[in-house]
Formats: C-alpha cells, sequence, structure tokens
C-alpha cells in the first residue's frame, strides 16, 4: 500500500468515526426541556377550580298570571374540581327566559340559604373536590315589567357559579381566582331539547 492510499484510509475512517460520534450525539434526549414544559404544565393546574357539574328542572314552571311571574323549580350541582380549597365566598344561581315568550330573570334563592349580595345563593368555601348541591327557585318576569307577560312554554336556563352580572364587574375586587374560568356556566334546556324536538320528528314522519 502506496503512501497516498494509506493516507486515503485513514481520513475515510476518521471521517465515519466523526460521523458516527455526531450521530449518537443528536439522539440524546434534552431532559432539561422536557422537565420545564412538565413543571410548567403542573403549575398550571394546582389551584382551585370552581365547575357547575349538572343542572335539571326539576317540574314544570309555575306561572302566576296575577303576580306576572314564573317559578322555575331548579336544581344546581357544583365542584371544586382543583387541587386547592376555595377559602373565599361564591355564589351559586342563574339566569333563564323562555324562547317562546317574553319572560326573562336571574333571581336564584334556595331555603335556609343566604343570598349573595351580587346575587345568587351565597356559598362559603368549598374543599378541593367537594360538591354541593342547591334546589331552589329561579323567578321570570315579562321584559319589559310593564309588558303582558306571555310565559311561554319552552326555557333556556343557564346555571353559573361565582359570576357577576354587573356589566361593571370588572372595576370591582370579587371571584375566586381559578385555574380555568371558562368552566363556570352550564346551559340546559326545559324541555330537554329531544323532547322540544320530538313533535317536530313526528310530524315529519307522518308527511
Amino acid at each position: 500500500m502506496n503512501g497516498k492510499t494509506l493516507a486515503l484510509c485513514i481520513g475515510l475512517c476518521l471521517v465515519l468515526s466523526s460521523s458516527m460520534a455526531l450521530g449518537e450525539k443528536a439522539t440524546v434526549p434534552d431532559t432539561t426541556k422536557v422537565t420545564r414544559i412538565e413543571t410548567v404544565a403542573m403549575a398550571k393546574v394546582i389551584g382551585p377550580d370552581l365547575t357547575v357539574t349538572s343542572a335539571k328542572v326539576l317540574d314544570d314552571p309555575i306561572v302566576f298570571f296575577g303576580r306576572k311571574l314564573v317559578l322555575v323549580h331548579l336544581e344546581i350541582t357544583v365542584k371544586n374540581a382543583g387541587t386547592a380549597a376555595v377559602t373565599k365566598d361564591f355564589n351559586v344561581g342563574a339566569e333563564g327566559r323562555a324562547t317562546d315568550g317574553n319572560v326573562y330573570g336571574f333571581d336564584y334563592m334556595a331555603p335556609g340559604e343566604d343570598e349573595m349580595e351580587r346575587g345568587g345563593v351565597l356559598c362559603t368555601g368549598l374543599a378541593a373536590g367537594a360538591e354541593k348541591t342547591y334546589r331552589g327557585i329561579l323567578i321570570l318576569n315579562p321584559q319589559p315589567i310593564t309588558a303582558t307577560m306571555q310565559p311561554g312554554s319552552n326555557y333556556e336556563i343557564k346555571a353559573m357559579v361565582d359570576y357577576n352580572l354587573d356589566p361593571d364587574a370588572g372595576y370591582y375586587d370579587w371571584g375566586v381566582s381559578e385555574t380555568d374560568e371558562t368552566n363556570n356556566e352550564l346551559t340546559i334546556y326545559y324541555p330537554p331539547i329531544s323532547l322540544m324536538l320530538a313533535p317536530v320528528l313526528m310530524a315529519s314522519q307522518l308527511k
């Protein structure tokens, strides 16, 4: 083997060994980055998280034409789905309206429960993972209040926890600081959507 061939073989071996070393280095995972991402993700879920888990109308709404109001017997269940207890006061309530009438309201009260100043039932704290159920009355009135009442028969109801219907609420220091502020409402319909659609489906089948 002459000198040029020997030099070429040595150079080729050096290039191959360098390429292998670089390839091995590229496959080493960046554990520092992964750990940092996991830490940030964990930090986001630590804390209280109030949510409405269920809401249902327990009976047919009661209409009082003389007093111009509709009473909706409404059950609301709320839960602290977070990892820390809620230590501040918060409210539980609802707003509702007739989708085929002119009544609307947001006054919700439950027997034996105090009412919060900004509306709804007062709840004083809730442990992590704990649930609480309220059975109360949602009051609906004509809109405007001087109008002839058309109570309707179909209702849309939004159950809420830790809410404020004051349009200037952003200027006040209120509410529980939660890990998720987007799950504080649950909209239901009475009768349930399936029952509301049943007559329409039956009529279409008879055609």
